[in-house]
């Protein structure tokens, strides 16, 4: 019971101690800010200082940078192009520079997303399922990370062109607190036609584990999260070999959890203190 104790303890602190993850390349909105808030998770961070409370869904509210110098396109994408983007820590490093016990939540399910239209409707476009982010010893309750944070994926043939398209790494945690986590950058994509503001029809991003709708979608502790239909439609799903907890989305109506439900979207958009 006492090493129980000790093993808890060291998770938590290790957790508080050393920081998350987010998106480095492409870098995010406001990449420059305290590396506090790029690794912060939506539910914010009551162990900040000052504390932080819940932050808005999408991008921690930063979408709104699109309409100015910072949200200017970090990175240029095309079409059928297969495309690679890495998380970092603290560190504001990916790989072996990263910190050695980071707070990887032994991993979880993780999902890359586009929006078009400034972040009020989302197409999915890949999932993993499992040991996303990847760390060390997968399968176990741990923080520690592989070095490999490396991921990609292809962007649809058929994706229109587009100017100040957000592209979003989502992802839930499968140990430690019950978290959303998101981050956000803003690219350009070549593809059909001479532009678009709208964004291409497809599965939406599955929402889990924030305030107000937390009792009706959230996931397990201990698991990680198997993709209902709605959220991956016919795009491409890795899953894991070896994970924690694989488990199917326990929500009592997942098709209520996502990011095209109006009245979530409505409900997350403003700061929870």
């Amino acid at each position: 019971m006492y090493w129980g104790f000790i093993t808890w303890y060291l998770f938590v602190i290790y957790s508080r101690s050393y920081g998350h993850l987010y998106v480095g390349n492409p870098p995010p909105f406001r990449v420059d800010e305290d590396v506090t808030f790029l690794i912060m998770p939506l539910n914010g961070d009551p162990n900040a200082s000052p504390p932080v409370g819940q932050q808005p869904f999408p991008c921690k509210g930063y979408q709104v940078d699109l309409d100015g110098a910072g949200g200017e396109p970090v990175a240029q994408w095309t079409a059928g192009q297969d495309v690679t983007f890495s998380l970092f820590d603290s560190t504001r490093t990916t790989g072996a520079t990263m910190n050695k016990v980071g707070a990887g939540h032994s991993g979880g399910s993780c999902q890359v997303a586009f929006s078009y239209d400034k972040g009020k409707t989302w197409v999915v476009v890949h999932s993993w399922e499992g040991n996303c982010p990847r760390v060390a010893t997968p399968g176990g309750v741990t923080n520690v990370y592989s070095p490999d944070q490396s991921y990609t994926f292809t962007i649809p043939e058929d994706f229109p062109t587009g100017h100040k398209v957000i592209f979003a790494w989502a992802w839930i945690n499968a140990s430690g607190n019950r978290e959303y986590y998101m981050s956000c950058s803003s690219v350009s994509i070549k593809g059909t036609g001479s532009g678009t503001t709208i964004t291409p029809a497809g599965p939406p991003l599955l929402i889990a584990n924030l305030d107000p709708i937390r009792s009706e979608c959230y996931t397990n502790q201990e698991t990680s999260v198997i993709y209902p239909q709605k959220y991956i439609g016919d795009t491409v799903v890795e899953r894991a070999p070896v994970a924690l907890g694989l488990q199917s989305f326990p929500a009592s109506d997942p098709n209520g959890c996502g990011s095209d439900n109006l009245a979530i979207l409505k409900a997350l958009q403003s700061p929870v203190s």
